[in-house]
């Protein structure tokens, strides 16, 4: 399945955040306002990109959604508006996951009362379809992760040399018939078009992980996921491929990584892909050849793995370099 797993729930809940805004405040919603405030909520819930100011995630959240609203012009009404509508947002917190409750439906009776004492509003139905409507999304949520889930294959997450780092090693989890050797078998699982197949799986596999890590408020993990530079020879599939993983969350949580004798035939493929914002980790293999032109070749990829000890210690100090065992 092609889909750009991140994008797409980031997409989801930031519809239904404005969808929730729009149920509670009627007309006191205003879309300016809400645009201050979701741009700030998503870059820091969702995007990490500015800087921690607080150790605690939410306390975070919020610091810059008060800071979106700093600039709100200088018209009571409209001020007024921002007050309802940033006040709504510690409650958007637990519908989106960022912090826990015992009881939304507790959330709900005080959502409730804060529209009839402070905006005004009489709605003796308000409480059970902001719940019914609230349970459908969080159900929609549950199903959109567990449909990338797949019995039959599985990733083996292994932790390199430097902390936060992972390695990933699709693993399948198929019964096949005895008459089949597991020669015969590997053969299969390692055959062109197979290779080319599982990196979907991979994708898909991990970029569900990325999701929940930064459901989770992680930021600073990383995964390392082997491409293949052959599909520049087959652009459709490639594009499907490159689509999974292309977003400005997945990217900067994701290196492709890529072998050097593939590089050395096929360097602007490579350079295509980081002037895409890719990140690329180069895997130093035996045709690699340590002189003063390849050290400069070396600068453009974000990690350099190798397999030797001793080219570990050349290397590190000048380059972020990974040391995976082959």
């Amino acid at each position: 399945m092609s889909c750009n797993i991140v994008q797409e729930y980031v997409s989801f809940s930031q519809k239904a955040i404005k969808k929730y805004l729009q149920s509670i405040l009627g007309h006191y919603f205003d879309q300016d306002i809400y645009d201050d405030l979701i741009n700030a909520y998503v870059n820091t819930r969702y995007y990490n990109l500015y800087p921690e100011v607080h150790t605690r995630f939410e306390a975070n959240i919020v610091y810059y959604l008060k800071k979106a609203l700093a600039g709100v012009k200088d018209d009571k009404r409209y001020q007024k508006k921002a007050k309802y509508m940033f006040s709504m947002f510690k409650y958007i917190l637990y519908f989106d996951h960022v912090c826990e409750c015992d009881s939304v439906r507790t959330l709900i009776s005080e959502i409730a009362k804060y529209r009839t004492e402070e905006l005004g509003i009489e709605d003796d139905q308000f409480e059970v379809n902001f719940y019914h409507q609230l349970k459908d999304d969080l159900t929609a949520k549950e199903e959109f992760i567990d449909k990338f889930q797949d019995k039959n294959f599985s990733i083996n997450y292994v932790k390199v040399n430097q902390n936060q780092i992972f390695d990933c090693q699709l693993e399948h989890h198929l019964k096949f018939s005895k008459l089949y050797s597991e020669y015969a078998i590997t053969k299969v699982f390692n055959n062109k078009d197979m290779q080319e197949q599982k990196l979907f799986v991979t994708y898909s596999l991990v970029g569900v992980k990325i999701l929940q890590d930064i459901i989770k408020g992680i930021f600073h993990k990383c995964y390392l996921v082997d491409y293949k530079l052959e599909l520049k020879d087959k652009q459709k599939k490639k594009k499907r491929l490159l689509t999974m993983i292309d977003n400005d969350i997945t990217k900067e949580k994701l290196a492709l990584k890529i072998l050097w004798k593939d590089y050395v035939t096929a360097k602007e493929e490579v350079y295509e892909l980081t002037r895409n914002g890719f990140h690329v980790a180069i895997v130093l293999d035996d045709s690699f050849l340590l002189n003063d032109e390849t050290m400069v070749l070396l600068k453009i990829f974000t990690y350099v793995i190798t397999n030797h000890n001793e080219m570990f210690e050349k290397l590190k100090g000048q380059f972020d370099v990974l040391y995976i065992p082959s």
